[in-house]
């Protein structure tokens, strides 16, 4: 689980934003109902991975912001 901690936000909320999009997608399918666009979500939930790790690779921000200087 350390890996889990050094997800930045994007990273964070894709890998949520799939686990809960399977968890509809199984409750739809126990109530018998369907969203037809329904798989666009994970593909975009993807990008949005992707888009964190590159963040993650270039950009170095300071992620301490509770310190006083």
């Amino acid at each position: 689980m350390r890996e889990f901690k050094e997800f930045n936000a994007f990273q964070t909320l894709a890998v949520f934003g799939i686990i809960f999009s399977g968890i509809v997608q199984i409750i739809l399918y126990f109530i018998d109902k369907n969203i037809e666009t329904l798989w666009a979500l994970y593909p975009t939930w993807v990008a949005v991975f992707i888009v964190g790790s590159l963040i993650k690779k270039y950009v170095k921000y300071d992620d301490d912001h509770s310190h006083q200087h």
